[in-house]
């Protein structure tokens, strides 16, 4: 018995290049995504639980207040950064009842420095509100005004101290009227 031998059989050209064709399609089809879902990282967002305040050249970043709420006193926690080439004051403000109450103390910041607002450690240097009003999980608007002559506002989230809120609890001896 003989046997022959055959030739491989190869797939026609047409075949080739349509799955050829087919492979660059769908590579450009999924390249496509990036177009229409641009890259999160690229956008502007607020990486922390509080918000940033920009007025001017002064910039306050992770805004927001530990208290208990409803009435509780708080502490104002936060970054507050000087792009200003001179000094700059910062004065924050809430709005109590249709009132505006200024928060003590106000804070000074060097040019190219930055100073935490709720003291860093010190009781004594924390920027505090007597009586929040809002339950934690809430929010107050809180209004950043700079010696420098810019102001903005920025709606801050109410914390629990809990958890790595918990050294900002507020005592209602810290707390100036």
């Amino acid at each position: 018995m003989t046997t022959r031998k055959t030739a491989p059989q190869h797939a026609p050209r047409s075949r080739r290049l349509a799955a050829s064709g087919l492979a660059l399609a769908a590579a450009l089809t999924l390249s496509a995504c990036q177009i229409s879902s641009p890259v999160t990282t690229d956008m502007g967002y607020d990486p922390a639980d509080g918000v940033s305040v920009d007025a001017g050249d002064i910039a306050v970043r992770d805004l927001l207040v530990v208290s208990e709420g409803a009435g509780a006193p708080g502490v104002v926690s936060g970054l507050v950064v000087n792009n200003a080439e001179e000094p700059a004051e910062v004065t924050l403000s809430i709005a109590v009842d249709g009132q505006t109450q200024t928060l003590t103390p106000t804070v000074s910041v060097d040019p190219g420095q930055a100073v935490r607002l709720d003291g860093g450690g010190d009781s004594s240097a924390q920027m505090t509100i007597p009586s929040v009003s809002q339950s934690a999980g809430g929010n107050v608007e809180i209004l950043v005004q700079s010696s420098l002559g810019e102001a903005d506002n920025g709606i801050a989230p109410v914390m629990l101290p809990t958890g790595y809120y918990s050294d900002l609890a507020p005592s209602t001896a810290d707390v100036s009227e």
